[in-house]
C-alpha cells in the first residue's frame, strides 16, 4: 500500500508539473504602441502628445520614436512597423531610416518641456532597423493622410526583439541624407493614432486549468483501481 501512495503522489506531482508548464503558441500579433512621440533640437514637447513628426520643421528638428510592450512575446521570427501617414511636406520623396534606441522607454516618456539633444541624436542613430523611401506628393490628399504604411523590419531589429522579449522595445526614426532646406517632414498632425508592431512570433499561454485537474484525477483513480484489485485478491 506505501507504495501504491508513492505512485499516486509521483503522478499528481508530474500532473502538476504539466499543467503549470507554459507552452509556447505560434501567432500573428499586432501590438499597439505603448508610447510614442519625439524630441527635438529646439522644441520642448508635453506629455499627452503623441504626434511622431520626422523631419525639419520651422528650423528645428525632429526625431520620433514608438514603444512597444513585449511583454506577450516569447520570440518572433518577423516584424513590421505600420503607422498612418498624416501630412509630408518639402520634397516628394524622403529616405526615412529606423534605428535601435539606447534610452530606456521610461526616460523617452518624460519628454515635458525637457530638450536633450542626447535623446534626439540615439533616435537617429545606432544600429539600423531599415531604410525605406517615403513619398510625399499625394494623388488624392485625404485618401493619403489616412494611409497606413508598413515598413518590414530587418534581421538586426528581429535579434533585438527577441533579446527584449518581455520587457518594453523602442525603435527611432529619422529622416536621412541631404533632404533639402525648408520644411521637410513626414507624418505632421499625428495625434490619436497609434502604431503598430506586427509580428510573427510565439506566445507564452498557460494550459486551462482542467489540464492538472485532469493529472490528478488519473492519479487517484490508479490508486483506486488497485487498492480495490488487491481487494478482490483477498477473496
Amino acid at each position: 500500500m506505501k507504495n501504491c501512495y508513492k505512485v499516486a503522489i509521483t503522478a499528481a506531482i508530474v500532473g502538476f508539473g504539466l499543467g503549470t508548464l507554459n507552452v509556447a503558441q505560434a501567432a500573428t500579433v499586432s501590438l499597439s504602441s505603448s508610447n510614442q512621440g519625439w524630441w527635438s533640437t529646439g522644441l520642448k514637447n508635453s506629455y499627452d502628445n503623441d504626434n511622431y513628426i520626422t523631419g525639419n520643421y520651422s528650423d528645428n528638428g525632429f526625431h520620433s520614436f514608438f514603444t512597444f510592450d513585449l511583454s506577450p512575446l516569447t520570440r518572433v521570427s518577423t516584424a513590421t512597423l505600420q503607422v498612418q501617414r498624416f501630412n509630408g511636406s518639402g520634397n516628394p520623396t524622403k529616405t526615412l531610416g529606423f534605428f535601435d534606441v539606447s534610452t530606456s522607454a521610461d526616460v523617452l516618456s518624460q519628454n515635458v518641456n525637457i530638450l536633450d539633444i542626447n535623446i534626439y541624436n540615439d533616435l537617429g542613430s545606432g544600429k539600423n532597423y531599415g531604410t525605406f523611401n517615403v513619398t510625399t506628393s499625394p494623388n488624392n490628399y485625404e485618401i493619403q493622410q489616412k494611409e497606413i504604411l508598413s515598413f518590414v523590419l530587418n534581421s538586426d531589429a528581429i535579434a533585438d526583439i527577441n533579446a527584449r522579449s518581455g520587457k518594453f522595445f523602442s525603435i527611432g526614426a529619422a529622416l536621412l541624407g541631404n533632404f533639402g532646406t525648408g520644411d521637410q517632414y513626414l507624418f505632421a498632425a499625428s495625434v490619436n493614432s497609434s502604431a503598430r508592431l506586427v509580428v510573427d512570433g510565439d506566445l507564452a499561454t498557460v494550459p486551462e486549468p482542467g489540464t492538472l485537474g485532469g493529472a490528478v484525477l488519473a492519479a487517484i483513480t490508479a490508486l483506486w483501481l488497485k487498492r480495490k484489485r488487491k481487494a478482490f485478491q483477498a477473496v
